[in-house]
């Protein structure tokens, strides 16, 4: 397994980066291939070989794409944005015929993640989630976010304290939802599933501090109301592979579900510090092995800037 080709798309983002370190940090000995559009993206310089892809929305991103799988012999695909992440889920199975293996969940399955609607319609009955609507009058508790019903980030992210507030910030040209605000602890949890589909180990970490929505300080902890709904949630949704779910606790104090990445994390380095590699074991699955997840640790993770020094003329060198 230590020998493996593993491809890191989005090596720019704090997920693939974070991917590397853990492997690295594992004594994982195979090939790190990290691909990003921005030629200026640290994991492009971290890993053994990097290249420089079209952006994930353009036509020839996937030409590309397999362009670099073949030349550098990937054979394990391990994405870490959900911006390559459908393109890869489009092409797992002709990939898997040819011998690669993407760790991504099914096309129908990242639609759902994807649509907060359809998120909430597919689990709500079964999940305590906030109180949603897609108009602000049918909503009976303020304040409340104002959110897009597809989006990734805070784009168009709106907290507003009266219905005409939201009424206002609902007005963007694309389909919108309210939701009720959360005012308790916010939690991330590290979810890993085997290729089946069988949920493996649920890591809860608070989100103690955070910049650009990633987790800057985060405190694990192993709380078995929480770990015990994500381990249905990705049996039910047929998570593959790493994922990552967004709590948070209402004024009662119940956990309520906001939303499903069925990736890698940003923070998912934390659950690595806990004992819990999730990039390691991913390869271990995509291997054939049989996993036992280590008891994870409670522990408290402070993270920090780090710089990576790039001459000018190595960016012209990097494959294309």
């Amino acid at each position: 397994m230590d020998r493996q080709t593993v491809l890191i798309p989005g090596a720019g983002g704090a997920a693939g980066v974070g991917a590397m370190r853990s492997l690295r940090r594992a004594g994982f000995e195979g090939r790190l291939v990290a691909t990003d559009a921005d030629e200026t993206a640290a994991g492009l310089y971290l890993a053994d070989e990097g290249f420089v892809v079209p952006r994930a929305n353009e036509e020839d991103f996937l030409p590309t794409a397999r362009a670099v799988i073949e030349q550098a012999g990937v054979d394990v695909i391990l994405p870490t944005t959900g911006y390559d992440l459908p393109r890869y889920a489009e092409i797992r199975e002709e990939l898997a015929d040819e011998g690669v293996t993407a760790v991504v969940s099914s096309p129908e399955t990242i639609d759902t993640c994807t649509d907060k609607l359809a998120f909430h319609d597919a689990l709500a009955d079964d999940y305590p989630f906030p109180r949603t609507a897609t108009d602000p009058d049918e909503l009976d508790t303020y304040p409340c976010f104002v959110k897009p019903v597809a989006g990734k980030g805070s784009r168009h992210v709106a907290l507003c304290e009266t219905p005409e507030e939201a009424h206002r910030a609902m007005d963007t040209g694309e389909p919108m939802l309210v939701q009720e605000y959360l005012p308790g602890e916010e939690y991330t949890v590290d979810v890993l599933s085997d290729l089946d589909g069988e949920p493996l180990v649920a890591l809860p970490r608070v989100r103690m501090e955070t910049k650009g929505g990633i987790s800057f300080k985060g405190r694990t902890v192993l709380d078995d109301e929480i770990r015990t709904i994500c381990r249905g949630i990705a049996r039910d949704l047929g998570l593959v592979g790493p994922s990552c779910m967004q709590l948070k606790r209402d004024a009662e104090g119940t956990p309520r579900l906001v939303e499903v990445n069925p990736r890698l994390g940003g923070g998912t380095v934390i659950a690595t510090h806990a004992g819990v590699n999730l990039p390691h074991l991913t390869l271990r699955l995509a291997a054939g092995e049989s996993v036992t997840v280590p008891e994870p640790e409670e522990i408290v993770v402070s993270r920090f800037w780090d710089e990576l020094v790039v001459q000018p003329d190595e960016l012209t060198e990097l494959e294309r």
